[in-house]
């Protein structure tokens, strides 16, 4: 026999045998039986699962811890470029350290208070007695002070519906968002928070202006949406930007959804009995706390002395108390 021959023939063997492993898979899949061995690379069937499941869960545990893609952010206050806001690379700012005072009773009351009222704690109200006093600057300060926070989330919402202060700061005014969640129950909330370049921090623009805004905020659509809002992450804290108290009826509302109320004055300008007349209008006194801003100098250095830490001049927020 010659070489061509037996090597002719020694595939035409080869061939018979992998067919007829080939029918042996097919014939044990049949019949459910697992094999120890795959014909093609040599691993496990068993093994060939966990490397599939594995694989999965890797996938898994990556998108839910994935950081910003500064590339896929909705909202860069990077960008932006907002004066007097908080930059999330600094830290130990006047103004940082400021803020970190402002936040820590909120946070504590928000996770370990006593929930008197009966409303979520999480659930934090910015507002003022009347205009031009730093509200929405606040809440914006606020929520970049505490996603800075190792185990905390938040979400910022515009909830003044009918002038959307903190949505057209950012640019975002005619983005959906509040409003068109509370007309309709079936919409799905989360398709409308956008992301931002601060990690964590989340936003819910206003959405269309509404003038009947008022009885949105009173509706049975709202007290879900704010249930929806307070319980789906247990981490979150949601901060709402409201209308000055005395401007509107809807911050009253709002306020009765409300776990918590920070009211902001501005220091040297809202007169006393504007201030009385707002906090009036909370009826659950155990839950308002009082943020003063535009403070001066003298002011801290009579009321904070020099602690030596050396900070640079600030905006003067800080200044907490409650009512």
């Amino acid at each position: 026999m010659s070489i061509i021959e037996k090597a002719v023939g020694k595939l035409a063997a080869e061939d018979s045998a992998e067919a007829k492993r080939h029918k042996d898979l097919s014939d044990a899949a049949d019949h459910g039986e697992t094999f120890a061995e795959s014909a093609d690379t040599g691993i496990g069937a068993v093994q060939q699962q966990e490397l599939i499941n594995d694989s999965f869960e890797s996938d898994v545990k990556s998108s839910d811890f994935e950081t910003v893609d500064p590339a896929q952010v909705d909202i860069s206050f990077d960008e932006l470029n907002l004066e007097g806001i908080l930059s999330r690379h600094s830290g130990r700012s006047r103004l940082d350290e400021e803020y970190r005072m402002i936040k820590r009773p909120l946070l504590v009351k928000a996770f370990s208070g006593n929930n008197m009222a009966g409303q979520p704690l999480n659930l934090i109200m910015i507002s003022s007695a009347i205009s031009g006093e730093g509200k929405t600057y606040t809440t914006l300060n606020l929520a970049i002070s505490i996603a800075m926070e190792l185990d905390r989330t938040i979400l910022m919402v515009d909830s003044d519906l009918a002038k959307p202060s903190l949505s057209r700061l950012l640019g975002i005014s005619d983005r959906p968002g509040f409003t068109e969640c509370l007309k309709d129950q079936n919409l799905d909330l989360g398709q409308f928070l956008l992301k931002t370049d601060v990690p964590k921090l989340s936003v819910l623009p206003a959405g269309t202006r509404n003038n009947r805004a008022t009885e949105l905020l009173a509706s049975n659509s709202m007290s879900a949406r704010l249930q929806e809002l307070s319980s789906r992450y247990s981490d979150r804290i949601v901060l709402f930007d409201s209308p000055p108290l005395l401007a509107t009826s809807e911050s009253s509302v709002l306020a009765s959804h409300m776990g918590q109320v920070a009211v902001v004055v501005e220091y040297g300008a809202t007169p006393r009995f504007m201030i009385k007349e707002a906090l009036q209008l909370l009826h659950n006194e155990d839950s308002v706390s009082l943020i003063l801003n535009k403070s001066r100098d003298d002011f801290l250095a009579r009321h904070v002395g020099g602690y030596g830490y050396g900070y640079g001049k600030g905006y003067g927020y800080g200044a907490y108390g409650d009512k």
